[in-house]
């Protein structure tokens, strides 16, 4: 039986993000595994019932994970930061940014490039992720070190601390969306990290912003999230020293609150902490405003006209 997950506040979780992804003496960690400890576990493209989940999409931005949108934009996390003419890498080439585009209120933000993409994610505009799979990405990292009730046995194990080693790899890993909270005016994606998940069951961890979530509509996976903040510090003792660390159950431990740590009583079911990611579907409309996507139908009308225009060129040259 779930329960429902403890709630930090919207100001604890933006700015433990912007300390955790801005530092630069922080290392690049990502997705965290119920099932693996291994860097190289989820490090090559799904296959399967999950071919084509989104990993053709995702190019590296700095440290972080950006997603090409249309032709010659790609979308990524606001506060992974960044500046024009800064090149972003993509299917092994780089691009070179030429612009940018924050949301005012959304932790997103569009870039152009010089150049256009061989390919890019479709959105998903539907408002019934609630109880879909998703596939999310990011920068790879091993867990560490194991979370504990404080005198408790091995068998009241919390969860892991973010590991220090096997960061900067992108790898995927699987979760079901549970709502899609507003915090602060801004709307999102939540998915809690579960024991009983499946074998790709992951969360989040400092390093995997900006990195896709993709949810399957109609046979397509489409760019249904952009990843922007986990429930991540904690305490194993009231006053002792806090810790970073995927949790897939917080009773018994104190976590951050925002204005100091409170303790989370152990229940018989685990209180699961949860991440988040910028639903794309409340923003749709402003990313389509900026980074339009030509139609099937304007494609191919282009393509007509460029093919008569060469006709037309040819037969001049002849006479």
């Amino acid at each position: 039986m779930k329960f429902p997950v403890f709630q930090m506040t919207a100001r604890h979780r933006l700015g433990l993000l912007l300390t955790l992804v801005a530092a630069a003496t922080v290392p690049a960690h990502a997705l965290v595994f119920i099932n693996s400890v291994d860097p190289a576990f989820n490090a090559t493209a799904p296959t399967g019932d999950l071919a084509g989940s989104g990993w053709q999409y995702q190019g590296n931005w700095g440290g972080l994970l950006g997603t090409p949108v249309a032709p010659g934009y790609f979308l990524t996390a606001k506060h992974g930061g960044g500046t024009v003419g800064n090149s972003f890498t993509f299917q092994g080439n780089p691009y070179v940014t030429t612009a940018k585009f924050d949301h005012p209120t959304a932790d997103l933000t569009l870039w152009r490039i010089a150049g256009t993409f061989p390919d890019f994610a479709p959105l998903y505009t539907g408002t019934d992720e609630d109880g879909k799979q998703l596939v999310v990405f990011g920068r790879s990292a091993v867990r560490g070190a194991e979370v504990n009730v404080a005198g408790a046995s091995p068998s009241d194990l919390r969860g892991w601390e973010w590991g220090n080693t096997g960061g900067g790899t992108k790898r995927w890993g699987e979760n079901v969306v549970t709502d899609t909270p507003t915090v602060s005016g801004a709307e999102y994606l939540r998915a809690t990290f579960s024991y009983a998940g499946g074998p790709n069951e992951a969360t989040l961890a400092t390093g995997d912003s900006g990195g896709g979530v993709f949810i399957q509509d109609g046979g397509v996976w489409k760019l249904a999230g952009i990843n922007w903040a986990v429930e991540a510090e904690f305490r194993t003792a009231e006053g002792g020293p806090s810790i970073f660390a995927a949790v897939f159950d917080a009773g018994g431990l104190y976590y951050n609150t925002g204005s100091g740590f409170a303790l989370l009583n152990d229940l018989p079911g685990d209180i699961q902490a949860s991440f988040y990611s910028t639903r794309v579907s409340s923003y749709a409309g402003w990313i389509q405003g900026i980074a339009p996507v030509p139609e099937p139908a304007g494609l191919a009308m282009a393509a007509g006209a460029a093919l008569a225009g060469f006709g037309l060129w040819r037969q001049v040259r002849r006479r």
